[in-house]
């Protein structure tokens, strides 16, 4: 087997990790001494801005068209007879 080559002493950047080593940790650095100001902690995920719900509209119940229809009928079957029929006919329309 070919020898392995002697990695130099120069301190070399992290480079990044692949497949099954991205999930083997790094060790801990040594916490330095806390200073007098306070740090805001930073979470992992930040939390989802709370949206405010709004509500529906209801729909008003819409008032249905009526239709009214007048027929006049004017019939003259016999000379000097006249006969006129007038009916109303009123609906609903869907």
């Amino acid at each position: 087997m070919a020898k392995r080559k002697k990695a130099s002493k120069v301190q070399k950047r992290a480079k990044l990790r692949r497949g099954n080593s991205a999930k083997r940790g790094k060790a801990r650095k040594a916490a330095k001494a806390a200073k007098a100001t306070k740090r805001t902690v930073a979470r992992a995920k930040p939390k989802r801005a709370s949206v405010k719900k709004v509500a529906r509209k209801v729909k008003q119940p819409v008032a249905a068209a009526v239709e009214t229809v007048a027929v006049e009928v004017i019939e003259q079957p016999a000379p000097g007879v006249i006969t006129v029929t007038e009916s109303v006919e009123t609906r609903k329309a869907s």
